[in-house]
């Protein structure tokens, strides 16, 4: 049965929208983990040296190590939380199959293990076992010890797809889980105790204590069990079949935006689905809770002397709608996206107005944020920097980017915290809409001063702006482009 199961998921992965991905995504995402590979493994080979010289006091740097391992795992499971993807195996057409359910879980839990981010702390495990607790401890010592804490990082990897899974159906678990951690980091940082002191205490005397290891073996198999059970549980014919939810619609028209023509009629569209949908409105809610993001910079010292914040909470501020929910605007209509292909009306007035809703949000952003300027001339010109850069170029870079989107979103399921069709590309796209205006800034601000770096970036997006139509023309391109093999990709079943 397992067999059958790994050709199926096989066959299902070759034949999956990641394979047809241009060779610009794929060079991108190779480098990625070349990069990413290659920094964690001179870690693991150069962390001796770097450990002697900070801790010449200590005559064994095992237990250095262990200090430190705690802070390792709270950043691994962030990591793993926010850009792992969910192992997912469509199972709907196996529920009514003589297999029993408990093997389909099994298999889904147990392939999910093959996944890169449980390759990555090989590369600095293994050579710190070799150049370090081996000679310290022997080589037993350092199977033990690389064991063990090969599989408190596994452990992370069951915790964060529980996490991700059990959030689409009960919040109050995350919240539970976002305050334990903070409750840790707050702890340490008042002095009621030391994060570096218990992680030593946690993670030091795995080298030495061989009977240890069976505490990291019960942590994996009770999140293991943990996910089993969620599955076992939600994984039910049922929840595939159709809900009507006639009464829940929503029947607000904005006919005012209707009577402008084509484009009018889809920015209207685009409306009820934004504020027809728990997903779509939890974006719009989070944008809202950004706008307080200035008092944390703003009002502390230690940034208000650095403009560069200043310019990055703009861009943050005016731009976080934008970001969110512009990445996947074609994504949202995935369901239904074979209707859009057929029908007559115009593709440049389909991504008109969408543009039209981000330039609407950015506006209505950059109005909102407005009292900011209380704390001096500086966040207004950054502010208004930001804006029209957000305006200008993250507009349109984001348009263009969610011609890729390939990934169905299912909007019934919505909720605040479902991750569904989000992957790492998707928070690579935010790294030059964040990157770019600070580079622009830093080198007008050495050339001239800050306020030179704020019109520099501010013309950018207005000379973006001004070449709207071949900033269109471009998107409408690539669209049509891919726009069967994003049919293909919304076609699939997660």
């Amino acid at each position: 049965m397992y067999g059958s199961l790994i050709i199926q998921k096989w066959k299902r992965s070759f034949r999956s929208s990641f394979f047809s991905q241009g060779i610009g995504v794929k060079l991108l995402l190779g480098f990625l983990v070349l990069y990413f590979g290659g920094a964690f493994l001179a870690l693991g080979i150069f962390l001796p040296e770097l450990m002697g010289e900070m801790f010449p006091e200590e005559t064994l740097l095992t237990p250095v190590f262990g200090s430190f391992f705690l802070y390792y795992l709270l950043a691994d499971l962030c990591m793993r939380f926010f850009l792992q993807e969910l192992s997912v195996l469509s199972i709907q057409h196996y529920l009514i199959l003589p297999i029993k359910k408990g093997k389909i879980i099994h298999f889904l839990l147990q392939g999910s293990v093959f996944s890169f981010f449980n390759l990555l702390p090989l590369f600095f495990l293994v050579p710190f076992a070799l150049k370090t607790v081996g000679l310290e401890y022997g080589t037993l010592g350092a199977v033990f010890w690389f064991f063990s804490l090969y599989l408190f990082s596994l452990s992370n990897h069951y915790l964060a797809i529980y996490i991700k899974r059990v959030l689409a159906v009960n919040q109050k678990i995350f919240l539970g889980f976002a305050a334990l951690v903070l409750g840790l980091f707050m702890g340490d940082l008042f002095g009621l105790y030391s994060l570096q002191d218990l992680s030593r205490f946690l993670f030091g005397g795995f080298a030495s204590h061989y009977y240890l290891i069976a505490i990291p073996v019960l942590v994996i198999l009770g999140f293991y069990r943990l996910n089993y059970n969620f599955l076992i549980e939600h994984t039910q014919l049922d929840l595939w079949q159709s809900k009507k939810e006639n009464s829940n619609i929503n029947t607000e028209r904005f006919s005012f935006i209707e009577a402008k023509g084509a484009v009018g009629h889809m920015l209207a569209n685009e409306l009820k689905l934004l504020f027809r949908n728990k997903r779509t409105k939890s974006i719009l809610l989070m944008n809202i809770a950004v706008f307080l993001f200035g008092l944390v910079f703003y009002n502390n010292p230690q940034y208000s002397e650095t403009p560069h914040w200043f310019l990055f909470c703009g861009i943050f501020m005016t731009g976080m709608f934008l970001i969110n929910y512009g990445q996947f605007l074609v994504g949202w209509e995935g369901a239904y996206f074979d209707g859009i292909l057929t029908r007559s009306y115009s593709i440049t007035d389909f991504y008109k107005a969408k543009f039209l809703l981000l330039a609407v949000s950015c506006v209505i952003s950059y109005i909102l944020i407005s009292p900011y300027i209380y704390f001096g001339w500086n966040v207004f010109y950054a502010h208004t920097a930001a804006f029209l850069f957000n305006l200008g170029f993250n507009s349109f870079f984001i348009l263009f980017t969610s011609t890729y989107n390939k990934k169905k979103i299912d909007l019934s399921k919505g909720s605040a915290f479902n991750y569904q069709g989000t992957s790492a590309v998707q928070y690579l796209i935010t790294i030059p809409t964040m990157l770019l205006p600070v580079l622009i800034f830093s080198s007008f601000d050495v050339l001239f001063d800050q306020q030179g770096g704020y019109i520099a970036v501010g013309a950018f997006g207005l000379l973006s702006l001004a070449f709207s139509k071949v900033w269109f023309k471009g998107i409408v391109d690539n669209f049509k482009e891919k726009k069967y093999i994003n049919a293909a990709g919304f076609r699939e079943k997660s």
